[in-house]
Protein backbone atom coordinates (compact mmCIF):
# COMPACT_ATOMS: atom_id res chain seq x y z
CA UNK A 1 0.00 0.00 0.00
CA UNK A 2 1.54 3.31 -0.84
CA UNK A 3 1.37 5.91 1.58
CA UNK A 4 -0.43 9.54 0.96
CA UNK A 5 1.48 12.04 -0.46
CA UNK A 6 2.24 15.12 2.04
CA UNK A 7 2.64 19.05 1.34
CA UNK A 8 2.85 21.89 3.41
CA UNK A 9 4.44 24.91 4.42
CA UNK A 10 7.79 25.76 6.55
CA UNK A 11 9.25 28.93 7.26
CA UNK A 12 12.96 29.19 8.07
CA UNK A 13 13.17 31.84 10.56
CA UNK A 14 16.37 33.38 12.99
CA UNK A 15 18.37 36.03 13.56
CA UNK A 16 20.44 37.92 10.25
CA UNK A 17 23.33 36.04 9.35
CA UNK A 18 22.72 32.63 10.84
CA UNK A 19 22.74 30.87 7.18
CA UNK A 20 18.91 30.70 6.17
CA UNK A 21 19.21 31.67 2.70
CA UNK A 22 22.40 29.35 2.50
CA UNK A 23 19.81 26.77 3.74
CA UNK A 24 17.05 27.02 1.35
CA UNK A 25 19.28 26.93 -1.50
CA UNK A 26 20.57 23.57 -0.60
CA UNK A 27 17.47 21.77 0.55
CA UNK A 28 15.86 23.20 -2.66
CA UNK A 29 18.83 22.40 -5.21
CA UNK A 30 18.40 25.69 -6.59
CA UNK A 31 19.88 29.03 -5.95
CA UNK A 32 16.37 30.97 -4.75
CA UNK A 33 17.78 33.25 -2.15
CA UNK A 34 20.99 35.66 -2.59
CA UNK A 35 24.01 35.03 -0.27
CA UNK A 36 26.21 37.30 1.35
CA UNK A 37 28.78 37.06 4.32
CA UNK A 38 27.02 40.72 5.20
CA UNK A 39 24.01 40.63 7.32
CA UNK A 40 20.47 41.60 6.77
CA UNK A 41 20.96 40.86 3.20
CA UNK A 42 17.12 39.04 2.74
CA UNK A 43 14.40 41.69 2.43
CA UNK A 44 11.48 39.83 1.61
CA UNK A 45 9.81 36.65 2.50
CA UNK A 46 10.41 34.39 -0.86
CA UNK A 47 9.72 30.62 -1.64
CA UNK A 48 11.00 27.44 -2.48
CA UNK A 49 9.63 24.52 -3.49
CA UNK A 50 11.24 21.24 -2.95
CA UNK A 51 9.42 18.25 -4.58
CA UNK A 52 10.06 14.96 -3.33
CA UNK A 53 7.87 12.61 -6.58
CA UNK A 54 5.47 10.35 -5.07
CA UNK A 55 6.49 11.38 -0.86
CA UNK A 56 5.77 14.92 -0.96
CA UNK A 57 5.60 18.86 -1.54
CA UNK A 58 7.81 21.54 0.64
CA UNK A 59 7.42 24.76 -0.09
CA UNK A 60 10.31 26.66 2.83
CA UNK A 61 9.60 30.27 3.22
CA UNK A 62 13.27 31.87 3.65
CA UNK A 63 12.38 34.62 6.26
CA UNK A 64 14.62 38.18 6.59
CA UNK A 65 17.08 38.32 9.84
CA UNK A 66 15.26 39.41 12.68
CA UNK A 67 16.59 42.45 14.52
CA UNK A 68 15.93 45.29 16.16
CA UNK A 69 14.50 47.76 13.14
CA UNK A 70 16.44 50.93 12.35
CA UNK A 71 14.03 52.35 10.03
CA UNK A 72 10.45 51.84 8.14
CA UNK A 73 12.40 49.19 5.60
CA UNK A 74 13.55 47.46 8.40
CA UNK A 75 10.09 47.31 10.64
CA UNK A 76 8.58 46.01 7.57
CA UNK A 77 10.79 43.42 6.73
CA UNK A 78 10.96 42.16 10.84
CA UNK A 79 6.70 41.92 10.10
CA UNK A 80 7.14 40.25 7.72
CA UNK A 81 9.14 37.51 9.17
CA UNK A 82 7.16 37.53 12.59
CA UNK A 83 3.94 37.52 10.58
CA UNK A 84 4.88 34.30 8.23
CA UNK A 85 4.91 32.38 12.01
CA UNK A 86 1.33 32.17 11.88
CA UNK A 87 1.33 31.14 8.33
CA UNK A 88 2.97 27.70 7.79
CA UNK A 89 2.92 24.36 9.64
CA UNK A 90 6.58 24.16 10.79
CA UNK A 91 8.89 26.15 11.66
CA UNK A 92 12.65 25.70 11.31
CA UNK A 93 14.33 28.12 14.22
CA UNK A 94 17.85 28.52 12.62
CA UNK A 95 20.60 29.62 15.11
CA UNK A 96 24.83 29.89 14.98
CA UNK A 97 26.05 27.37 17.11
CA UNK A 98 29.44 29.16 17.01
CA UNK A 99 27.25 31.75 19.06
CA UNK A 100 25.65 31.14 22.32
CA UNK A 101 22.07 32.86 22.49
CA UNK A 102 21.86 36.07 22.80
CA UNK A 103 18.61 38.46 23.11
CA UNK A 104 17.69 38.28 19.69
CA UNK A 105 17.51 34.37 20.22
CA UNK A 106 15.56 34.85 23.16
CA UNK A 107 12.70 37.79 20.94
CA UNK A 108 12.55 35.26 18.62
CA UNK A 109 11.93 32.22 20.86
CA UNK A 110 9.05 34.25 22.18
CA UNK A 111 7.70 35.08 19.13
CA UNK A 112 7.60 31.33 18.71
CA UNK A 113 5.92 30.29 21.69
CA UNK A 114 3.10 32.34 20.99
CA UNK A 115 2.38 30.91 17.39
CA UNK A 116 2.10 27.46 19.38
CA UNK A 117 3.50 25.54 15.54
CA UNK A 118 5.90 22.51 15.65
CA UNK A 119 9.31 23.97 15.71
CA UNK A 120 12.66 22.45 15.67
CA UNK A 121 15.88 24.03 16.47
CA UNK A 122 18.12 23.89 13.86
CA UNK A 123 22.08 24.83 15.51
CA UNK A 124 23.73 25.47 12.16
CA UNK A 125 28.04 25.97 11.20
CA UNK A 126 28.73 22.98 13.47
CA UNK A 127 31.70 22.67 11.33
CA UNK A 128 32.76 25.46 12.47
CA UNK A 129 33.53 24.51 16.58
CA UNK A 130 34.91 22.23 18.59
CA UNK A 131 32.58 19.30 19.92
CA UNK A 132 32.97 20.52 23.73
CA UNK A 133 31.47 24.03 23.03
CA UNK A 134 28.97 22.80 20.51
CA UNK A 135 27.21 20.68 23.49
CA UNK A 136 27.08 23.61 25.39
CA UNK A 137 25.65 26.07 23.14
CA UNK A 138 23.25 23.04 22.25
CA UNK A 139 22.16 23.04 26.03
CA UNK A 140 21.87 27.05 26.13
CA UNK A 141 19.85 27.01 22.89
CA UNK A 142 16.99 24.22 23.81
CA UNK A 143 16.41 26.09 27.08
CA UNK A 144 15.37 28.38 24.93
CA UNK A 145 11.87 26.52 24.57
CA UNK A 146 9.89 23.47 24.47
CA UNK A 147 11.13 22.00 20.59
CA UNK A 148 9.56 19.36 18.70
CA UNK A 149 13.10 18.04 17.78
CA UNK A 150 16.70 19.89 17.74
CA UNK A 151 19.01 19.10 14.20
CA UNK A 152 22.95 20.01 14.32
CA UNK A 153 23.84 20.87 10.24
CA UNK A 154 26.66 22.80 8.32
CA UNK A 155 24.35 24.09 5.46
CA UNK A 156 27.13 24.77 3.78
CA UNK A 157 28.50 21.12 3.36
CA UNK A 158 24.76 19.83 3.60
CA UNK A 159 25.84 17.70 6.60
CA UNK A 160 22.57 16.51 8.47
CA UNK A 161 20.02 17.99 5.18
CA UNK A 162 18.70 14.45 4.79
CA UNK A 163 17.70 13.43 8.38
CA UNK A 164 16.02 17.29 8.93
CA UNK A 165 14.39 16.43 5.97
CA UNK A 166 12.89 13.00 6.65
CA UNK A 167 11.90 14.45 9.64
CA UNK A 168 10.01 17.34 8.34
CA UNK A 169 8.39 15.33 5.73
CA UNK A 170 7.00 12.45 8.48
CA UNK A 171 5.26 15.59 10.36
CA UNK A 172 3.74 16.96 6.98
CA UNK A 173 -0.09 16.94 6.79
CA UNK A 174 -1.32 15.23 3.96
CA UNK A 175 -2.22 16.95 1.13
CA UNK A 176 -2.04 17.44 -2.76
CA UNK A 177 0.69 18.84 -4.45
CA UNK A 178 0.82 22.27 -4.32
CA UNK A 179 3.28 23.75 -7.68
CA UNK A 180 4.30 21.19 -10.82
CA UNK A 181 7.23 19.60 -10.44
CA UNK A 182 9.56 21.45 -12.26
CA UNK A 183 9.11 24.76 -9.92
CA UNK A 184 11.40 25.61 -7.47
CA UNK A 185 10.15 29.04 -6.26
CA UNK A 186 7.68 31.55 -6.40
CA UNK A 187 9.58 34.41 -8.07
CA UNK A 188 9.94 35.78 -11.13
CA UNK A 189 12.80 35.81 -12.98
CA UNK A 190 12.96 39.49 -13.24
CA UNK A 191 12.46 39.38 -9.51
CA UNK A 192 15.37 37.29 -8.90
CA UNK A 193 17.77 38.65 -11.47
CA UNK A 194 17.41 42.33 -9.25
CA UNK A 195 18.21 40.03 -6.28
CA UNK A 196 21.60 38.53 -8.22
CA UNK A 197 22.48 41.88 -9.08
CA UNK A 198 21.92 43.24 -5.02
CA UNK A 199 24.35 40.11 -4.54
CA UNK A 200 26.67 41.55 -6.55
CA UNK A 201 26.31 45.16 -4.61
CA UNK A 202 26.58 43.17 -1.41
CA UNK A 203 30.01 41.75 -2.09
CA UNK A 204 31.78 44.58 -4.25
CA UNK A 205 31.40 47.23 -2.23
CA UNK A 206 32.26 48.05 1.77
CA UNK A 207 29.75 48.39 4.59
CA UNK A 208 28.11 51.44 4.15
CA UNK A 209 26.64 50.78 0.54
CA UNK A 210 24.83 47.70 0.93
CA UNK A 211 21.77 48.24 2.61
CA UNK A 212 21.43 51.78 1.84
CA UNK A 213 21.29 50.44 -1.98
CA UNK A 214 18.38 48.24 -3.69
CA UNK A 215 17.65 47.39 -7.51
CA UNK A 216 15.19 47.15 -9.77
CA UNK A 217 14.35 45.96 -13.19
CA UNK A 218 13.25 48.90 -15.41
CA UNK A 219 13.61 46.17 -18.71
CA UNK A 220 13.61 42.52 -19.14
CA UNK A 221 13.64 41.34 -22.72
CA UNK A 222 14.13 38.16 -24.30
CA UNK A 223 15.34 39.51 -27.44
CA UNK A 224 16.24 35.81 -28.72
CA UNK A 225 16.74 32.75 -27.74
CA UNK A 226 19.60 32.99 -26.37
CA UNK A 227 20.16 36.70 -25.87
CA UNK A 228 17.80 38.52 -23.02
CA UNK A 229 18.48 42.47 -22.19
CA UNK A 230 18.22 43.68 -18.72
CA UNK A 231 18.32 47.33 -17.84
CA UNK A 232 18.65 47.54 -13.90
CA UNK A 233 18.66 50.25 -11.65
CA UNK A 234 20.92 50.72 -7.98
CA UNK A 235 19.25 53.05 -6.37
CA UNK A 236 21.11 54.47 -2.99
CA UNK A 237 20.47 57.06 -0.78
CA UNK A 238 23.00 59.73 -1.32
CA UNK A 239 25.36 61.33 -3.65
CA UNK A 240 28.31 60.38 -1.94
CA UNK A 241 26.86 56.90 -2.20
CA UNK A 242 26.26 56.61 -6.01
CA UNK A 243 30.04 58.32 -6.47
CA UNK A 244 31.18 55.03 -4.43
CA UNK A 245 29.02 53.15 -6.51
CA UNK A 246 30.10 54.05 -9.79
CA UNK A 247 34.02 53.90 -8.46
CA UNK A 248 36.76 56.01 -10.44
CA UNK A 249 36.73 56.28 -14.16
CA UNK A 250 33.11 53.65 -13.67
CA UNK A 251 35.58 50.99 -12.92
CA UNK A 252 33.33 49.74 -9.25
CA UNK A 253 30.18 49.78 -11.54
CA UNK A 254 32.13 48.05 -14.11
CA UNK A 255 33.15 45.20 -11.40
CA UNK A 256 29.52 44.83 -9.86
CA UNK A 257 28.21 44.65 -13.52
CA UNK A 258 30.77 41.97 -14.67
CA UNK A 259 30.09 39.66 -11.65
CA UNK A 260 26.16 40.06 -11.99
CA UNK A 261 26.26 39.09 -15.68
CA UNK A 262 28.18 35.72 -15.10
CA UNK A 263 25.62 35.11 -12.31
CA UNK A 264 22.65 36.42 -14.37
CA UNK A 265 24.29 33.83 -17.67
CA UNK A 266 24.14 30.77 -15.18
CA UNK A 267 20.73 31.74 -13.69
CA UNK A 268 18.89 32.18 -16.98
CA UNK A 269 21.07 30.17 -19.71
CA UNK A 270 20.92 32.93 -22.15
CA UNK A 271 23.94 35.26 -22.66
CA UNK A 272 23.17 38.88 -21.32
CA UNK A 273 23.24 41.96 -22.48
CA UNK A 274 23.39 44.20 -18.55
CA UNK A 275 22.92 47.95 -18.76
CA UNK A 276 23.37 49.35 -14.88
CA UNK A 277 22.63 52.91 -13.73
CA UNK A 278 22.72 54.82 -10.78
CA UNK A 279 20.18 56.65 -9.43
CA UNK A 280 19.55 59.01 -6.05
CA UNK A 281 16.51 58.10 -4.05
CA UNK A 282 16.99 60.22 -0.92
CA UNK A 283 16.15 58.57 2.26
CA UNK A 284 13.66 55.69 0.33
CA UNK A 285 14.14 53.32 3.38
CA UNK A 286 12.05 55.57 5.23
CA UNK A 287 9.23 56.29 2.60
CA UNK A 288 6.42 53.96 2.09
CA UNK A 289 5.09 55.77 -1.09
CA UNK A 290 9.12 54.59 -2.57
CA UNK A 291 8.97 51.65 -0.97
CA UNK A 292 6.17 50.32 -2.70
CA UNK A 293 7.72 51.80 -5.67
CA UNK A 294 10.76 49.83 -5.40
CA UNK A 295 8.48 46.89 -4.81
CA UNK A 296 8.21 46.38 -0.86
CA UNK A 297 4.50 45.63 0.17
CA UNK A 298 4.08 48.11 2.92
CA UNK A 299 1.62 49.81 4.48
Amino acid sequence: MSQPFKSGFVALVGRPNVGKSTLINHLIGEKVAIVSAKAQTTRNCLQGILTLPDRAQMVFVDTPGIHKPQHLLTRFIVDQALFVLGEVDHTLFLVDATEPPGPGDQFIARALEKHQKHTYLVLNKIDKIPKAKREEHLAAYQALGNFAGTYLISAKHSDGLPQLLDALVAVMPEGEQLYPDDEYTDQTQALISAELIREQVFRCTGDEIPHAATVYIEQFKERTEDLTYIAAVIAVERDTQKRIMIGKQGQKLKEIGAASRQSLEYFLGTKVFLELFVKVIPDWRNQPARLRQLGYQVK
